[in-house]
């Protein structure tokens, strides 16, 4: 694999600056977290004739959702664009379909591997800058609109009148934003349906 970018002139007064203008800072937190080794460390998730590692894949998931980018299908725009690829040392970036396969195909072991992952990292970075004596948990739920028939896609849609949704329900820490844990809802789901459990996976 390529190594990354070590001297770079860069400056964010270009007429034509895009959305992606701070690739950089990202990939430089992701370096400075040293997240590709720390992913590489915890996952064991075995491939056969794979092109990417499960760490690689997980952050080209990763950074399309970062840059706003919130379906699989538009991390496409990131293949066309070499200053990204060269900016995280990939030969390219994966296409969409490899990405879909990847969380297809990914075991159910691996969802268990990541959640415990991030279990570390939160007890890294809950207590910086300072030590915290307490935390508070926010509940929170957000419709997600699907097109098609998805699994469990159900209820009333504002936004898109006659279109199924999620309606996922959301635990965060409140001063950090970190995200804690979240339960997969259909649709019409009640507004407090899960959060009881929810809570007793986040203690």
């Amino acid at each position: 694999m390529r190594r990354s970018p070590r001297n770079l002139n860069f400056a964010c007064n270009h007429a034509s600056l895009t959305p992606f203008g701070g690739v950089y800072f990202l990939q430089q937190f992701i370096r400075v977290l040293q997240l590709r080794d720390f992913l590489a460390r915890h996952l064991a998730y075995p491939r056969v004739n794979s092109d990417y590692s499960v760490s690689q894949m997980l952050l080209a998931l990763i950074d399309p959702i970062i840059l706003g980018l919130d379906r699989i299908h538009r991390a496409s725009l990131l293949r066309s664009t070499g200053t990204f690829q060269y900016l995280t040392g990939l030969q390219s970036f994966p296409d969409p379909q490899t990405l879909r396969r990847f969380l297809l195909n990914a075991p159910a072991y691996l969802r268990e591997q990541l959640h415990r992952a991030n279990d570390r990292l939160l007890q890294r970075l809950v207590h910086l800058p300072e030590h915290r004596s307490r935390l508070i948990f926010d509940l929170d739920s957000t419709m997600l609109t699907v097109f098609g028939h998805q699994e469990g896609a159900e209820g009333y849609n504002p936004r898109y009148l006659g279109q199924r949704s999620y309606d996922p329900l959301l635990c965060l820490e409140a001063n950090s934003s970190f995200l804690r844990d979240v339960e997969l809802r259909r649709g019409d789901a009640g507004r407090c349906s899960g959060s009881e459990e929810l809570l007793v996976c986040c203690f």
